[in-house]
């Protein structure tokens, strides 16, 4: 099973897997229920427990916190238009962003809140550097604290786990299915599947809890089992949106493409502009070979991350590949030469630019064919041969 987490960490370090998983109400739901919103209320109280000051937060937070602003929220904060706090909701996507702020900043700690995909690049960002520790997790959010301090213990998730045990069956299981889809982000598999059943235990027919349950098997590499677990929650709700997402996802991986292609264009309608989704429909459809829409979708990504001064070098390094498909190999080798030229790209994502570029470069640019030796001329008859 080891082998399987590494292959896909290694997947979704090469791809920057992003999937969209929207809100919890979702239209046309088969049954009534009753989806609640989760509070900061919790974190809160800890962070001034814990005199935290110099707090990051990702742009998703942000909602929460002006409602009842802590002490530490400084009244720049308070202001979503500011340039510090649109730079920290952009971090979230860009760990490069992310590094520059804390050199400014020096971060205490790290408030991760919604939905987990949308900080999900500078949470892999920190599970590489290992220079923050999970210090928290509640439905609400992540809190990671800088340098080996005090990690999270199964104990203290147990503990706040039972802080929702009053909670009637449905509003309990979705609590729990919520820490759940944060400790899978966190790679903290035994934990989120504890919560998994426990959330069962409260209420089975709530579908958080079997998109939560897909969600642990995509990030354990069992594709058939994640399908099945969304398939669990798209009978209890059948536009259960998180649920789709997790299903076309585990179609991807499954090499079912064309199938993922259907959902993903679903997904996507339903969030056009949305990056995350953009980029996830821009693999799948290069999987089905609809090459030019996966050129005009990363087109689109690239403007979008210009315009909020993130980095495009992943756009580019893909851009460059479906452009060398299409035959436009001059314009392939100047996408992948200006992923190349950012010197923060990957390990992983650079030995796949090198060699996409060596392959299109050869294709484009051949080297030319040796020529032969000039003929050597033939000693005339009767002529004194040279000394």
């Amino acid at each position: 099973m080891k082998g399987a987490e590494n292959r896909v960490t290694r997947v979704r370090a090469l791809f920057c897997v992003a999937w969209l998983v929207f809100g919890l109400a979702a239209a046309g739901c088969s049954r009534a229920r009753t989806v609640q919103e989760h509070s900061p209320a919790l974190v809160l109280e800890h962070l001034e427990a814990k005199g935290s000051k110099a707090v990051y937060f990702t742009g998703a937070a942000f909602g929460g916190l002006v409602a009842n602003p802590p002490g530490w929220l400084a009244l720049e904060d308070r202001n979503f238009a500011s340039p510090r706090v649109r730079s920290m909701a952009q971090a979230a996507l860009d760990p490069k962003l992310f590094r520059q702020l804390d050199r400014q900043e020096r971060f205490e700690v790290l408030l991760l809140a919604g939905d987990p995909v949308r900080y999900r690049p500078l949470q892999e960002h920190l599970l590489r550097t290992r220079d923050w520790t999970l210090e928290w997790v509640d439905p609400w959010c992540l809190l990671y604290r800088r340098g080996r301090t005090e990690e999270l213990t199964l104990e203290a998730t147990r503990g706040m786990a039972g802080r929702f045990a009053q909670q009637k069956g449905g509003l309990r299981a979705q609590s729990l299915a919520a820490m759940a889809e944060r400790l899978v982000g966190a790679r903290r598999f035994d934990e989120a599947l504890e919560l998994i059943a426990q959330a069962k235990a409260a209420d089975a027919g709530e579908p958080a809890l079997w998109t939560a349950e897909g969600s642990y098997r995509l990030a354990r590499g069992e594709w058939a089992q994640a399908v099945a677990a969304a398939d669990k929650a798209l009978a209890l709700e059948k536009r259960y949106a998180a649920a789709q997402a997790v299903k076309a996802q585990g179609l991807y991986f499954s090499r079912r493409y064309e199938e993922a292609y259907v959902l993903s264009r679903t997904l996507l309608e339903g969030a056009p502009e949305d990056p995350v989704m953009l980029f996830v429909h821009a693999k799948i459809a290069h999987e089905v070979r609809s090459l030019q829409e996966e050129i005009e979708v990363l087109r689109k990504l690239i403007g979008f991350a210009e315009r909020e001064k993130r980095s495009t070098s992943s756009y580019r390094v893909y851009l460059g590949q479906a452009l060398a498909m299409r035959g436009a190999g001059e314009e392939a080798l100047a996408e992948l030469d200006a992923a190349l030229a950012d010197q923060d790209l990957p390990p992983d994502q650079l030995d796949f630019a090198r060699s996409a570029r060596g392959r299109v470069e050869l294709k484009v640019r051949p080297p030319a064919s040796p020529q032969p030796p000039p003929a050597v001329p033939s000693q005339k008859e009767g002529a004194r041969p040279q000394k």
